[in-house]
This record gives structure tokens, sequence and C-alpha cells, in this order.
């Protein structure tokens, strides 16, 4: 036989992915080949990296999550329109327990887009600036209609006083951001309709309605602060803001003038912010920007943007750390197009002693990759941005829908460690995939791509934060602890965060992991049970050799009783201590040596109290395997 072709043959056995499978002519082969493919599975899922408390705080999370399974299985809300269901979702006890899990870093946010509206607005109210707050409720005053001003005088005709008109938070809120846009409007815009959502989005201002009053000093910073207090309420310790250039900020004189206050001067003003907000809150990790220009600028004003970027950035290396452009993908310009400006970043971002990189929105579109959806004529499809991306070296990919078209490429992203940005609630909003269960963030995720799950314009849409996008991924893609503690791990290390700070992140995140599951772990063990009742259904196999111990899988329901209980499996009156793999399954290994063959009754024994399967298993003398 030819020598190469062994050679190869020999490489593909011991560094190939494929599993050796056993042929099942039986059903003990059957359960080994079963098991090894679980076992592998279980692997690419890291639940074999959770520790003894962890692995009881995920059977807890895998309980509340079958029930929330069981109430909303007639409208699961994952499959559903984001806008209709978010009421339900905030109200359920799964999602008030996601709120409790350190979820790292938020990497993926518009800084002005991330607060929940609501809150932003009753602080105003209670605050000295509600006498200067104007909403424009005329056609023709503004191009937006229900904008918000500050005015201290000479108010344009069009605009009404807040506090002295009808409107309330509420009627605010229904006209400013896209959940209620969308619920308010007579003709429905169909789910996956992503031009007509984003055409609304734009027609209503709904990512220019904070503008103006954060542009005002006082309000900037009572905003920022309201930022990073939910975001700890959420248990998010890492904001990387995107956002556009600095130096927009004012304050009113005496004479109720504008006056502006330049981009040093707001940068300081955030650097002391930020340094005395971590000193109160020493859990929090950081906050950090990367600037962006809208895609659908000419190539001279983006040159113009990156080479203003450079400039500020050598002054501020730890605070700004990365450069991206944004706007409707599929409504704007290639990365392509830009392609020359964007080569000077990158040649900026070689020299910068690993302080600034390229971090790009590609592939958030659903039309073919030989599609041209854009209206500006670059002559290339949405599709190819992510080509684009990748040649630039970006760090990370802003949501990368098109990606899942294109499995051959996952070997490249894995190679150089480039995290996929997963937004769920945005792509659902905006119409790029309506039910997520089919997101393919899940097919990323289990393919070895890093993935963060990030918010997006959480503020702009109707909501808060990030506790949505977890809930969202974990209910339609079935996840367990150890899935959110490799998004939470991720956000970090593939952050922008410089490594002695990355360092001090992962500490951080690490303590609030920790205090997170000894308190699951407690109400995890205390809960009682009183109207569940523990039915072994089956169990595989039902026999096996009698001359050594294999696992035996028992199959029910109701083993949710046995959570931080030992548990004791007997086949007839000889014992082995089982495990408990999930509230459907508990392995019962078999006695190492059985003395005859014989069939035997088998039953659990927990706290004391047996449950008998009605099942028996048999011990045999030998069995045959047979290798594929």
């Amino acid at each position: 036989m030819n020598l190469l072709f062994i050679i190869s043959i020999l490489f593909c056995l011991f560094f190939s992915n494929i599993i050796l499978l056993p042929l099942p002519f039986n059903q003990y082969a059957y359960m080994l080949a079963r098991e090894q493919i679980r076992q592998h599975d279980r692997g690419v899922q890291a639940q074999n990296n959770l520790n003894s408390k962890e692995k009881v705080v995920n059977l807890y999370l895998e309980l509340l999550q079958a029930k929330e399974y069981i109430n909303t299985k007639n409208y699961f809300y994952p499959s559903r329109p984001i806008e209709t269901e978010l009421e339900n979702i905030i109200k359920s006890s799964f999602y008030q327990f996601l709120t409790l899990l350190p979820k790292g870093g938020n990497l993926h946010i518009h800084e002005f887009q991330v607060l929940d509206r609501k809150l932003l607005l009753e602080s105003i109210k209670n605050s000295p600036e509600y006498d200067l707050l104007y909403i424009c409720d005329q056609n023709d005053c503004i191009k937006n209609k229900y904008h918000l001003r500050y005015y201290k005088d000479n108010v344009p005709s069009g605009w009404t006083k807040v506090k002295d008109s009808n409107w309330t938070i509420s009627d605010i809120i229904k006209k400013t951001t896209l959940t209620g846009i969308l619920n308010e409007l007579k003709t429905p815009i169909y789910s996956t309709d992503t031009e007509g959502r984003w055409n609304v989005a734009n027609q209503y201002g709904v990512f220019n309605f904070y503008d103006d009053l954060i542009r005002y000093n006082v309000t900037r910073f009572n905003y920022m602060k309201l930022v990073l207090d939910q975001a700890l309420d959420e248990n998010i310790q890492l904001l990387e803001f995107r956002r556009g250039f600095f130096g927009k900020l004012f304050y009113f004189d005496a004479n109720g003038l504008r006056i502006p206050i330049n981009e040093s001067e707001e940068l300081d003003l955030l650097l002391k912010f930020k340094q005395d907000y971590i000193l109160k809150n020493p859990k929090f990790i950081d906050f950090i920007f990367l600037i962006y220009s809208t895609r659908q600028l000419s190539k001279e004003q983006i040159k113009i943007d990156i080479n203003n970027l450079i400039n500020l950035q050598r002054t501020y290396p730890d605070f700004i750390r990365g450069y991206d452009m944004v706007g409707e993908e599929d409504q704007g310009h290639t990365i392509l197009f830009h392609s020359d400006s964007l080569m000077n970043a990158f040649n900026y971002s070689k020299t910068s002693n690993e302080s600034f990189d390229l971090f790009f929105h590609a592939g958030e579109t659903n039309w073919p990759e030989n599609h041209l959806p854009s209206n500006y004529g670059d002559g290339v499809s949405t599709f190819e941005n992510i080509y684009d991306a990748l040649v630039l070296r970006t760090r990370r990919i802003g949501h990368g829908l098109s990606l899942a078209k294109r499995p051959d490429m996952y070997e490249y992203i894995r190679e150089r460690q480039i995290a996929i940005e997963v937004c769920l609630a945005s792509n659902q909003i905006l119409g790029y995939v309506a039910d997520l269960r089919s997101h393919p963030g899940i097919v990323y995720h289990r393919s070895g791509i890093p993935i963060v799950l990030a918010s997006d314009d959480p503020g702009s849409f109707g909501y808060n934060q990030l506790t949505i996008d977890f809930y969202l991924a974990t209910m339609a893609w079935g996840l367990n602890l150890a899935d959110l503690k490799q998004f939470a791990w991720n956000s970090i290390q593939y952050s922008s965060l410089l490594d002695d700070r990355k360092t001090e992140g992962f500490r951080k995140w690490e303590n609030q992991w920790n205090l997170f599951i000894d308190s699951s772990y407690t109400l995890a063990c205390n809960q009682t049970f009183p109207n569940v009742i523990m039915n072994i259904s089956d169990i595989l196999p039902s026999y096996g050799p009698y001359d050594r111990s294999i696992n035996v899988t028992l199959f029910g329901s109701g083993f949710e009783i046995a959570i931080c209980k030992s548990i004791i499996c007997k086949f007839g009156e000889k014992e082995t201590n089982g495990i408990f793999l999930d509230i459907n399954e508990i392995i019962c290994p078999t006695p190492s040596i059985h003395n005859d063959l014989s069939t035997v009754p088998i039953s659990i024994v927990i706290n004391n109290e047996t449950f008998q399967s009605g099942l028996n298993y048999k011990f045999v003398s030998s069995l045959s395997v047979i290798d594929d």
C-alpha cells in the first residue's frame, strides 16, 4: 500500500474531529455510541468546565428554563415580534433571575441609545432641567416630529413646553421608541421587512431622540451615571460605547446662550467622572469608546474623520480604543468604498502599541450575497463587507448575520479569534431574524467561534441594557450555565481593554460570578417540591456485563427533587452513587462486580426515600461491540 496513503489515513484518525462509533447492532453498543456523541457534545458546550456548585446552579437554571418553556409554549416569546412581547418577558421570573447573572461586558452599544428612555425622562422631570424641556409636536418645526430640546428663551414656533402640556412620559415613549411606534402603527410592518422598519425608525427620529438633551453638560453626566447604575443593576461591569466624535457638548450661560465645550474638555470631564464612579463603585470595571462615522458619508469626510480620530486617540489612548462605521448596512457605502481611508486607520493601528483597533459592523443583512441593495452604487454587495472587515483585521465583527451562509470561513475566524457581536433583540426588531430560534449566533457558538451577546440600541428600541438579549438567547437556543459563563468570559477576553486592565477586569468579574454562584446555590438547595412526583419512564441500556461497571441512564420527570441531595442507585440490593445529569436524566453506574447472571429491579434512593422504577436491569455474561 502506498506509504503516503497510510500516513494520510493515520493523520485523519488522530487529528480529525470525526467520532468513531460502534455499530448499534445491540442495545449495549447503541448506548456506547450514543454516549460518545453526547460526551463530545458536552465538551463543545463546555459543560465539563463547571465546578460542583456551578453544576447545581446549572440544574436550577435548567429547571427555571423548563418552567418558562411550559408557561410560554403556546406563545414562545423569542419566536414572536419583540415589540409585542417585551413587557411579558420583563415580568417573567426567569428574566428576573437572569438579571442577577454577572454578564461581564456589553461590547456593542451605541452610547446615546443605551438607557431606557423612561428612566432619563423621569430623571429630567425631577430636576431643574424640566423647566427647559420642550417637545416638537408639529409637523413643520423640525425634521423629526416628537423631538425634544432644551430652551431657555427664544423658543421657536411649534415647540411646546413639556411641563405645561398634556404630554406624559408614557406618551413620549410611545412616540419615540421603536417598540412604541411599531405597536401604534395602523398598518403593521411585516416582521422581516427590514427596510420598512429602518424607514420608520429614521422617519420618527428614533436614533436622534437623546441628541440635544445629552449635549447639555448637566444632563450628559446625569445620563452617564444612570447608564452605569443600570448596568450594575443588571450585573454588567464593562461598557464599550460606540459614538460619534466629541466636542458637541454645551452649557447655558447667564443669558441663556449655548456655550460649546471642546472635545478635550469633554474627554477630561469624562475621565474625571469615570475615576470618581469607579472609586465609589469598585466592582465596575471600565467604560471606553469606539469612535464611528456613518457609512453614508463621502470618501473625503471619512478621510477627515479618521485623521481627526488618530490625533485624538494619541492623546487619549486608554479611553478611545477603536473605530467603526455604522448605519443601515444595506443602505450605506461598503467598507470597500472607503478602503483607502480605512487602510490609513489600519496602518495607524499597527503602530499604536495595541491601543487602537478596528471593529466593524459587517454582515448585518439578510440579502443574498449577489444582491446589491444599496442606493449608493458601490458595485459590491453588503455581504462583502465581511471580506473587507477581515482584510482590515477587524478585532470583532458586529452582527455578522450573513456569515451563516459561508461556513467555509468559520475556520479562518476561529483561528484568528475574531469574536462576533451578537445582538438578538436588535436583529429581530429591525427585521433581520423574525424567529430567534433560527438566529445564526448559536451556530457560530457551537462551531467554536467566540461570540459576545450585546444589545446595540436598547434605549431607542424601548428597553434597557442587556438582560433581554440573555433571556432571548437562553430560551431560543436552549443554553446552559456553561454557555452563559462563556459569553461573559468572552466579553472581557475580546474587549479592547489593555492587558493589565483586562486582568483586573477578570478579577472583578470572577468575584461577582462566585457571589452569584454562592447565592444561586443556596436558592437551588432550599427549594421544596411538595407537588412534584418522580417518575422513571425508561432506562438505557437495560442489560450489560456482570463483570465490569457501565453507566445506565434513567429517563423520566420530577428529578428536580434530587437537586442538592445524594442519589443512591440500587440494582437489587447492591448500591452505587448516582449522578444527576439534568432534570430528566440520572446516571446510575452498575456495580463493578455482580456475582451472578440475573435480572434485578432498579430503584433510586434520595435522602433515604426510595423511588421504585418498575423497570429491571439484566446482567449478562458477554457483549460484543463492533467499530464502524
